[in-house]
């Protein structure tokens, strides 16, 4: 691959993002920014298990935490304690504003920021390594995560999770 082929297609790409989309992926066809949150929530939580039993388990521990974050801003959205153009920047900030939103305690705000800061980045970055185990742990705690937030929702019908 030459440096041209790469700026062709990185063309190619900006091109395909400038145009209207067409092909979306199912279940996210929704005007609520909100509810957008929640369904890529659902969606990343449908990857992560397709892909546990294939044993990318980096992908399930990255997607899992993602879910996470999706399922707290919709719900920060969904109650008005955030707005579209201002979510939490940062992952640690996401787990924060769960806090004072009182979506979860502090403590469990604390662990959650302190996991995604101790093995999400060592996961990621190959200090630490993805394994089966943990992989299926990071996911149960996301996927109850996902269900006990939608679960104090009044839009939780709208859940696309199977």
């Amino acid at each position: 691959m030459s440096s041209s082929k790469i700026e062709t297609l990185l063309d190619d790409v900006q091109a395909a993002f400038d145009r209207r989309p067409e092909n979306i992926e199912t279940g996210l066809t929704v005007e609520d920014t909100a509810l957008l949150q929640l369904r890529k929530a659902c969606r990343l939580l449908a990857g992560a298990d397709a892909l546990r039993d294939d044993g990318y388990y980096t992908l399930v521990i990255e997607a899992s935490f993602v879910a996470i974050e999706r399922t707290v801003e919709f719900r920060l959205l969904e109650r008005g304690t955030a707005q579209s153009d201002a979510l939490p920047g940062t992952h640690p900030g996401v787990y924060r504003e769960a806090a004072s939103a009182g979506i979860f305690s502090e403590s469990v705000a604390n662990d959650l920021a302190d996991l995604w800061r101790e093995h999400r980045a060592k996961t990621y970055y190959q200090d630490g390594l993805a394994a089966r185990s943990r992989a299926e742990r990071m996911y149960e705690l996301a996927s109850e995560i996902h269900w006990f937030v939608v679960g104090r929702s009044s839009q939780g019908h709208e859940c696309i999770c199977e």
